[in-house]
């Protein structure tokens, strides 16, 4: 995706200059009033831990099945959250003051920009982006509209994460020449055939700024990371976490030289991510970060996305 539509970009430019002067001000005793837009397992999960500092007053989904699951989940007593199909009818609401965005990856941008221009604060789940284009695209709406945005990488949250890094930093491993990092290899299937859109998925609404397609199962829910027109591949998912601890330690912001190959090629008609690969990147001080995947079962599974836990 190169721009946004005209049409979006003239209203939500006219609906946060009218938020700008209305929104609210929450006190230290305030509970913020959060919605939560994408309700699959991992959705449900990031709003759940929410709950701790906050109430689900709405809900969004594009799957009949998820928004019932995330309604009922997110009753308090007796009051249950707004349920939505469409993002833009959410984002129009005066009593959210924050959105948890946990939508495939090829809508995150649109999402957090409508939700910055509706003066809305921001926690997306990562990677922040699908191109780095969009991230400019994002960082600008949310400077503009003087809004908090946080990306999900939740492992610069653990004090283990920030102690290894800090010893590599301070020299106290002495000094650091090389990281290494495996990341599971994705899924190398395929062909698939096309099927019928499952009854309660708007199949075109989750499709959104993607090329169009006809539904094939693979291509939903937990197996979009696996399509280059959604994700990047397991370098992207997982990668968006391991990687960034790696990045942390070597504490450059880009590498000099970066060396990308792949070990095996795509099924034809089947995922379009590659499955295996490796990168090799070099970094001005001559620490090398070597990325790896492995297919060591013991690592991580599907049943991680399916359990929402990752």
């Amino acid at each position: 995706m190169t721009g946004l539509p005209l049409w979006f970009i003239e209203r939500q430019q006219a609906r946060a200059e009218e938020e700008r002067a209305t929104r609210r001000v929450l006190s230290p005793n305030d509970r913020p009033r959060l919605a939560l837009i994408g309700c699959g397992g991992m959705g449900r999960a990031d709003g759940q831990i929410a709950t701790e500092f906050g109430d689900i007053v709405a809900v969004c989904d594009v799957d009949d099945d998820h928004r019932v699951a995330a309604v009922e989940q997110f009753t308090l007593d007796g009051r249950a959250p707004a349920a939505y199909a469409d993002f833009r009818k959410l984002l129009e609401r005066d009593d959210v003051d924050g959105i948890i965005n946990v939508t495939p990856d090829h809508w995150h941008t649109l999402i957090n920009i409508g939700a910055a221009r509706a003066g809305k604060d921001i926690y997306s789940e990562k990677p922040l982006t699908l191109t780095v284009d969009e991230g400019r695209h994002v960082i600008r709406a949310v400077r503009e509209n003087n809004v908090i945005l946080q990306t999900g990488t939740q492992q610069r949250s653990n004090h283990r994460f920030r102690l290894a890094c800090e010893l590599v930093r301070n020299g106290r491993l002495g000094q650091l020449q090389r990281a290494n990092v495996w990341l599971p290899a994705g899924l190398r299937e395929g062909p698939f055939s096309t099927a019928r859109v499952p009854a309660g998925l708007n199949w075109d609404f989750w499709q959104g700024p993607a090329p169009a397609m006809e539904y094939v199962p693979e291509r939903c829910h937990t197996k979009f990371r696996y399509w280059y027109e959604y994700s990047g591949g397991t370098m992207t998912d997982w990668g968006a976490h391991h990687n960034d601890i790696a990045y942390w330690a070597v504490g450059l912001i880009a590498p000099r030289d970066v060396i990308a190959r792949p070990l095996s090629e795509p099924v034809p008609g089947g995922y379009t991510a590659f499955a295996d690969y490796e990168v090799h990147y070099r970094y001005d001080n001559g620490v090398e970060l070597n990325i790896q995947t492995t297919r060591d079962d013991n690592i991580y599974g599907e049943k991680d996305y399916e359990a929402g836990t990752a």
